[in-house]
């Protein structure tokens, strides 16, 4: 299993980075170059040890240290090349997958197996290993090649000594990774949890605080904090365990390739000058294996985040389209046949067989759990679905919803404001179109009350809405949905929260908006609504008892009502 899982695990690591292996040829070959002058200050010492100090010529000295410095300057050119091309490589890894990996986790059609923070940072994680130094170590490996093969030029007890320590130098690593990696990946889970549960509570604060709720969260978070120090205190011990033996292990070869080295030196095999260049030339050779052992961590959480990246990647199966989708011609006529929501292996709702045509106002009525907001999310392209859903005879699913409906209006039950001002709010966050903006706010009545404020329309709101009152935020939310006009405007209990004055300027507003054409759904409890309703739907248990006029619609609900009172809806004749 273990061996299938990695497999996996590095065919995702290739899918991912297989666009940029043009980048790494270039990288491999500037550290061909970079790994071939790496043995310019042995061959300098050589030279010093076996000709300068031997002939005493002052200009062979200038003339070798001046050689040597030029080869030493085109190292150090090529090892800054090396790293631009991995900065640059870095920089395109995010542009080609950041837009990418951004949709899939906003991504409303399938359900996230992460929050979207944790995919941002594997993202994130990927591109660090790519333009760190573990990926430089593992261009180096093969190179160390040449720094023992130097070594059998100098004596064939030399080189076939580097290769057994360079063995056991790979054993190390792989003892490293057995030590590591298990306390490392609990660690991250650890902390990943706590971080997770503190960022889902913070949102709730004061609801918990009101609700007496504080005390058990702390407890739990202090249960939570209390796992992650124990697995970061197993973790830290079994690295500073590894680094131990790592180092141990290394300076040991490093002696004991200068203990060889002066060993043939006392034999009369090798000059003074090579028994000195022969420790040198280990280290180098040892080097890149050093390396890997100490980012041997950050690979394996590289991995790991590529193998998560394409798993989401193939599960959302995004692809960003860099051209601007092509307008549905208004206005828009929805039609749904036997259509069906199954929503984690739940029916929602059933067989659904309606026309909804411009110019008119469907209500959407029925109890709670009939499957009316699910209506509303799937009318704006955001649920899944069986059967077909046609605008204009264009048939919508998930793979085209999010290009083609780009003149939809909608209004969630539950209103979530950005943070950012309110213009950018009723702007969506794009473009400040300002006669646009003032136009919805005045249409929803908000405008006077904007005005009011100190910064008015450049007034900052947090994520909960504040300063706007609980009234001023669902109107907010309204003249989003209305900015500019949409074709198709879903709106979803519109009046829960508003007062007379608000509840009228809304029947105004739906006026207005059918003389523009504009597809209306509205879903509600309060009868008030159907006043300027021209067809009326009502749901039980995802199924369709009643679609048709207002007036018939009226009857049905006062019958219903009077077998079963407030089973329907409140009564529209009250």
């Amino acid at each position: 299993m273990n061996a299938v899982m990695q497999s996996l695990s590095r065919g995702a690591w290739w899918s991912l980075v297989r666009p940029f292996r043009p980048q790494f040829i270039q990288m491999t070959w500037l550290s061909l170059l970079t790994n071939v002058l790496m043995l310019v200050p042995t061959l300098y010492m050589l030279q010093l040890y076996d000709r300068v100090m031997l002939s005493r010529s002052t200009l062979t000295l200038v003339a070798v240290t001046m050689l040597a410095a030029g080869l030493l300057l085109l190292m150090a050119g090529a090892d800054w090349l090396r790293s631009l091309y991995a900065i640059k490589t870095g920089v395109q890894f995010d542009l080609t997958y950041g837009k990418q990996v951004f949709a899939a986790v906003f991504d409303p059609h399938h359900v996230q197996r992460q929050p979207p923070a944790q995919a941002l940072q594997q993202l994130n994680a990927v591109r660090q290993f790519m333009t760190g130094q573990g990926l430089f170590a593992m261009l180096d490996i093969p190179w160390s090649v040449v720094y023992i093969a130097v070594l059998f030029t100098l004596h064939p007890l030399l080189g076939g000594t580097a290769i057994v320590f360079c063995l056991i130098q790979c054993g190390v690593a792989v003892w490293n990774q057995r030590v590591v990696a298990a306390p490392a990946l609990q660690a991250q889970v650890a902390r990943q949890m706590t971080d997770y549960f503190i960022q889902q509570k913070v949102r709730h604060l004061q609801t918990s605080h009101v609700l007496g709720m504080s005390q058990t969260l702390r407890q739990r978070w202090q249960a939570l904090l209390s796992e992650q120090a124990q697995a970061e205190h197993t973790w830290l011990a079994a690295s500073d365990r590894s680094q131990f033996v790592n180092k141990w292990v290394r300076y040991t070869m490093q002696s004991l390739m200068l203990a060889v080295a002066a060993w043939l030196t006392i034999q009369g095999q090798l000059s003074l000058g090579s028994m000195i260049a022969s420790n040198v030339l280990i280290a180098r050779a040892l080097q890149p294996f050093d390396v890997i052992v100490h980012s041997w961590r950050q690979w394996l959480q590289a991995n790991a985040a590529a193998s998560e990246l394409q798993a989401l990647l193939n599960l959302g199966r995004i692809a960003v389209d860099p051209k601007p989708a092509q307008a549905l011609a208004r206005p828009y006529t929805l039609i749904l046949e036997n259509l069906g929501v199954e929503l984690q292996s739940r029916r929602i709702l059933h067989a659904l067989n309606l026309t909804i045509a411009p110019g008119r106002v469907l209500c959407v009525m029925g109890p709670s759990g009939s499957g009316k907001s699910t209506l509303a999310r799937l009318l704006v392209g955001v649920v899944p679905h069986s059967g077909a859903y046609y605008i204009n005879q264009l048939a919508i699913n998930a793979a085209n919803a999010r290009t083609v409906l780009n003149s939809v209006g909608y209004l969630p039950q539950q209103v979530s404001l950005l943070e950012g001002t309110i213009a950018e709010n009723v702007a969506r966050f794009g473009a400040l179109d300002s006669p646009h903006i003032i136009q919805a706010c005045q249409r929803v009545g908000l405008h006077e009350a904007i005005l009011r404020l100190p910064q008015g329309y450049d007034t900052r709101l947090d994520e909960q809405g504040l300063p706007l009152s609980g009234g001023q935020r669902q109107l907010l939310g309204l003249a989003r949905a209305i900015y500019k006009e949409p074709a198709l405007l879903v709106l979803d209990e519109p009046n829960a929260s508003l007062d007379e004055f608000g509840e009228a300027m809304l029947m105004q507003l739906l006026q207005a908006f059918k003389q523009l054409q504009t597809t209306i759904v509205v879903i509600s409890h309060r009868a008030g609504v159907l006043k300027v309703t021209d067809d009326l739907l009502v749901l039980k248990r995802g199924e369709v008892v009643h679609h048709g006029p207002r007036d018939a619609g009226i009857v049905y609900l006062n019958q219903l009502n009077a077998t079963a009172p407030g089973v329907a809806t409140e009564s529209p004749c009250a």
